[in-house]
């Protein structure tokens, strides 16, 4: 029997900001089959863990957002607390839609720890690090402004990447931009993107039908293929959809802050402009003394 796609909560506009969850194990697979390594100073041990959950709040790594950390911890009689797992690494099988949890238990040396250590079935408490998400959600929207700045100056280019990691996030378009009027555009849209920030747009999430979201994310050009964001285990496709600006709808499955003005505290900006080989690409960031 085929496993179920995890439930991703982050996907609807509540579960965006959710940062826990309650979860059943689906499967717990233990590296090393099990052998516990790394002794340390108080006589504990570290052991790699996978973990595969009925749903989860943390988003999986992909679409130009890295993996949200966080914890997983077991539930005793459906309330104390039992052993935790660190997690580092969030991944997801596009084809199956099964999420897959990569951490380590600390357990007392000498200890080994095998399947049953999270039974299936049995219950879990799922916990986001908070100010990671927050970060990297500031990350993701500020990337989204950078599209709504390039349509506020009319400047329509097909997105065809975006790197929402914070080692030096940018969008890249498809097209190029004369090299004299490179520096008149890149100021006037340090403006437009400043005033995007200013003016504390919402953000809003919806999922829609393939048509529907097609029509909204196309309609002041034809940039996306929404057929792309369509999940392969859904039998009737439907797509995500987030708008950060009225200018700008983009099919997206990563999370976002709640409004454009929650970028001002750590000073997102433009960072700078590069034009090459037909591919134009916007830098941006927090300010160099706000970047933590």
């Amino acid at each position: 029997m085929t496993a179920a796609a995890t439930e991703l909560v982050h996907l609807t506009y509540d579960g965006n900001f959710q940062l826990e969850n309650d979860a059943k194990v689906v499967l717990c697979r233990v590296i090393d089959d099990g052998a516990a390594q790394n002794g340390d100073d108080e006589g504990r041990c570290i052991i790699p863990i996978e973990l595969q959950l009925d749903a989860t709040t943390m988003h999986p790594q992909g679409g130009g957002q890295p993996t949200d950390t966080g914890r997983i911890a077991a539930v005793i009689d459906g309330d104390g607390a039992g052993y935790e797992v660190t997690i580092k690494k969030v991944t997801i099988d596009r084809a199956s839609g099964i999420v897959t949890h990569a951490g380590s238990i600390s357990v007392p040396e000498g200890s080994s720890v095998d399947s049953d250590f999270f039974p299936a079935n049995s219950g879990v408490k799922v916990s986001v690090d908070a100010d990671n998400r927050l970060l990297l959600s500031e990350c993701h929207t500020a990337g989204h402004v950078v599209d709504a700045a390039m349509a506020r100056c009319d400047m329509l280019l097909p997105p065809t990447k975006g790197y929402h990691f914070l080692d030096g996030p940018y969008v890249e378009y498809k097209g190029a931009i004369d090299v004299k009027e490179r520096e008149e555009f890149l100021g006037r849209l340090k403006v437009a993107y400043q005033e995007l920030i200013d003016e504390d747009l919402p953000t809003n999430i919806q999922t829609l039908p393939v048509d529907e979201a097609d029509a909204l994310c196309n309609r002041l050009a034809q940039n996306f293929n929404v057929k792309d964001f369509t999940s392969p285990t859904d039998p009737n496709p439907s797509v995500r959809v987030v708008v950060t600006v009225a200018e700008w709808n983009c099919p997206c499955g990563g999370t976002h802050v709640k409004s454009t003005g929650a970028l001002k505290e750590r000073g997102w900006c433009v960072k700078g402009l590069r034009c090459k080989k037909g591919v134009v690409r916007v830098r941006y960031g927090p300010a160099e003394d706000k970047k933590k």
